[in-house]
């Protein structure tokens, strides 16, 4: 199609504006303010892509109290999951409150699954929602240089490479803002999918190299056959020096994401002389299964980020420590 106007539709003021409506009233449960089905995004030719508000509910007056904000990103094979299923040991224990409790402004986020679209559209799909969290900070109270990502398993593929990033350019989304982040924590994610059948243990549940299987739906290829596409998908390629501070959690006997793959992440991060703590779990597989308490990776996870968030930020936070009951 000709377009007379000689432009670029998608960039025109009507277009732009598609994400600007005001949000929708809060609604308090459990204390509190919830803001359920905003859309951050509207990509052409597919759904509209919303995200779920947990906000503490004091109020927050000033720019030195605006808070620090948690994007949380789903798990789910890249195929499944939603901004609203989590794994159990979460949602048992009301893990979007307890963030808020802790004095952060979370938005849990949908993305494209690999049947919707391609990569890297997941990956744009965040930096979107970061960008839109950026767009709000002074109508939710929160400090935009203090906005971190939090994701488990394929989430934490996208939060890491999310992170590193930063203010890179990348393709798709140049040509808006380039957001940044402030610190990144990564639960088992997978990094480099060409490595994860060398890396996978005996009784792997998966096998990767199979044309079928999640990240060759992802890339739209048998990963062997997209090496180009593969390092592209790896959050190492994107690694600095001045990355944000990462926390990496994974289970040495992971069956689905093998251990190597943080295993590997975490040694490029340290050697560009980026900040990583990679902590490994024993005798625990996916989704920490088999530990008799993983509740204490999401306090360690909370404790982190007031540490390396940007020390104003924090002074908007609660100083209740997150309790496991």
């Amino acid at each position: 199609m000709q377009w007379r106007t000689g432009r670029d539709p998608l960039s025109d003021e009507a277009w732009a504006k598609l994400d600007e409506h005001p949000l929708p009233d809060s609604l308090l449960m459990n204390g509190i303010a919830t803001r359920l089905g905003v859309v951050y995004s509207s990509p052409p030719g597919y759904r509209p892509l919303e995200l779920d508000l947990y906000m503490p509910d004091e109020p927050s007056v000033g720019v030195l109290a605006r808070r620090p904000a948690i994007v949380w990103i789903h798990g789910g094979a890249f195929a499944m999951g939603s901004k609203r299923l989590l794994p159990g040991f979460l949602s048992e224990k009301d893990f979007f409150v307890r963030l808020a409790r802790a004095g952060f402004v979370v938005a849990s986020i949908d993305y494209r699954l690999s049947a919707e679209a391609l990569w890297p559209a997941q990956v744009i799909d965040v930096r979107a929602a970061i960008r839109w969290m950026r767009s709000r900070a002074e109508e939710l109270a929160l400090d935009p240089s203090s906005i971190a990502v939090w994701g488990e398993s394929a989430g934490g593929n996208l939060a890491a490479i999310a992170g590193v990033l930063g203010s890179q350019e990348f393709q798709g989304d140049a040509r808006h803002e380039l957001p940044e982040v402030a610190a990144v924590v990564d639960w088992y994610g997978p990094t480099d999918f060409a490595a994860m059948d060398r890396q996978a243990p005996a009784n792997s549940a998966m096998q990767h190299d199979d044309a079928e299987s999640p990240e060759s739906r992802l890339l739209g290829a048998p990963i062997q056959d997209v090496p180009d596409l593969v390092r592209a998908a790896d959050p190492a390629s994107y690694v600095r020096r001045d990355s944000p501070p990462m926390l990496i959690r994974h289970g040495r006997i992971d069956r689905l994401v093998p251990f190597g793959q943080s295993e590997a992440f975490a040694a490029a991060l340290e050697r560009a002389g980026s900040t990583v703590r990679f902590r490994p779990v024993d005798n625990a597989d996916h989704v920490f299964g088999g530990h008799p308490d993983p509740w204490i990776f999401v306090e360690e996870a909370i404790e982190f980020l007031r540490e390396v968030l940007p020390a104003h930020a924090n002074e908007g936070a609660s100083n209740d420590k997150v309790g496991t009951n």
